[in-house]
């Protein structure tokens, strides 16, 4: 038979209650970092914005005007061939203020990116469809915009099954008062 020291306090098992008692602390811990952590990581929820309203992006500002879908019979660039069991969704985008030391090229291609990379639609099942294409707005019917760099559209193909469609805008350098995105419902 083997004695035990008097002085250390332990479990049937043999475990000090000193060790048992710091990993039930270090769990807890564990389990309060990991919450805090999905708390602090959790996205916010976008912040609602009628059609119409302007909205702020970093030092930039645009409205969007309206949402329809896709002209029937398209017009003829590449952007409207047809995709089953999509449909297409034109929103139209009216740029309000941008950098005014921007040369020409460099301004439409800004905006086509940040409408291309920063747009997208999420229908009430919660499926999110990025942008497809964007454009000024005069190039979707062959026109010539001239020096119009503020009227765009922006092209979706979302599943034929998709309903209550809202415009999510991700504002990837949110100033202070701004919102990371913004949800604009789009009555689809």
């Amino acid at each position: 038979m083997q004695m035990r020291d008097g002085t250390i306090a332990s479990y049937a098992d043999g475990e000090p209650v000193a060790a048992q008692a710091c990993r039930v602390v270090r769990r807890a811990a564990a389990t309060l970092v990991t919450a805090a952590c999905l708390c602090a990581c959790a996205p916010e929820p976008p912040r609602p914005v009628a059609l119409r309203e302007d909205i702020a992006v970093g030092p930039y500002m645009f409205r969007v005007l309206s949402a329809r879908n896709a002209p029937n019979p398209p017009p003829p660039i590449s952007t409207f061939r047809d995709q089953p069991g999509k449909k297409g969704v034109v929103v139209s985008v009216y740029w309000k203020t941008l950098d005014d030391k921007m040369d020409v090229v460099r301004r439409l291609a800004f905006i086509e990116n940040f409408l291309t990379d920063n747009l997208s639609i999420a229908d009430s099942q919660g499926t999110r469809t990025e942008a497809f294409h964007a454009m000024q707005e005069k190039l979707m019917y062959m026109g010539d915009p001239g020096p119009n760099w503020r009227d765009w559209v922006v092209v979706f193909f979302v599943p034929n099954e998709s309903r209550d469609l809202a415009l999510i805008v991700e504002n990837p350098e949110p100033r202070e008062g701004q919102t990371r995105f913004t949800s604009t419902p789009l009555a689809r």
